[in-house]
């Protein structure tokens, strides 16, 4: 009798634990990326707080350390850390990570003096006229990158951009938005009224979690990640996330 109940225990086990993987804490790391993800942002960032609640959903928790980006990648793909935070898809990527569905879509665009009048553009051959900053650390695009015809000129910081388009020094800057209005929010005299988002975008891309394929469980981890994260769009949850960032 007693050898009967321990099968139908084991086999109860067995049904109900097969439909989730057990509770993992997710050791991750990222690079520091304001408005995104970030050390000194409320719970880590707007990108963090939905990565933490699509996993929460399965039951798993997330912790995720600062650090910079080839270091995070190197030890993902070593396995000392179990995942990445907010990369996006590459190929030879591909050959070290699981990656998830797309997280979040950021867009790279142009943003204008309202003064200008200008709500968008068919082709940038029509922008000729036009100072546009860029950062070089940015990827906008083949477009952009190879439109010699451009007045665009190279400036390696975000904040100098920003203070230069609100300053007049020059017409239109191409970078995040988001990463736009975030510096934006921490200059004096820099209301976003005075400001055009130019349409259509530049380019727009998708972060991912990163699992990392040393990582025993992944393929569970990465599909856990997966339904959490289409349960939190289902219910209201990621958008009220993102709402309460200011996304």
């Amino acid at each position: 009798m007693l050898r009967r109940l321990s099968i139908l225990v084991a086999l109860v086990l067995l049904v109900f634990g097969a439909g989730r993987a057990h509770a993992e804490t997710v050791e991750a790391a990222t690079v520091s990326w304001a408005p995104y993800y970030g050390a000194g942002l409320k719970d880590g960032g707007v990108v963090t707080a939905l990565a933490r609640a699509a996993l929460a959903r399965e039951g798993h928790r997330l912790t995720v350390d600062f650090v910079p980006w080839d270091r995070a990648v190197t030890m993902a793909k070593r396995g000392e850390y179990d995942a990445v935070l907010g990369g996006y898809y590459t190929e030879a990527r591909s050959r070290y990570f699981h990656f998830s569905a797309p997280l979040y879509a950021i867009e790279v665009g142009l943003m204008a003096r309202d003064s200008l009048g200008i709500a968008g553009y068919d082709r940038l051959e029509d922008l000729r006229a036009y100072r546009i900053g860029y950062n070089r650390g940015w990827t906008h695009g083949r477009a952009f990158a190879t439109a010699s015809y451009l007045d665009k000129r190279a400036i390696g910081d975000d904040s100098a951009l920003v203070r230069g388009l609100f300053q007049g020094e020059l017409d239109m800057v191409a970078m995040p938005r988001g990463v736009f209005r975030h510096e934006a929010a921490q200059l004096a005299k820099a209301p976003l009224d005075r400001v055009t988002f130019l349409d259509p975008p530049l380019r727009t891309t998708r972060l991912h979690m990163m699992f990392s394929r040393e990582l025993e469980n992944a393929p569970a981890l990465h599909d856990a990640f997966d339904k959490g994260l289409k349960a939190i769009r289902a219910d209201g949850t990621y958008a009220e996330i993102l709402a309460d960032y200011g996304f």
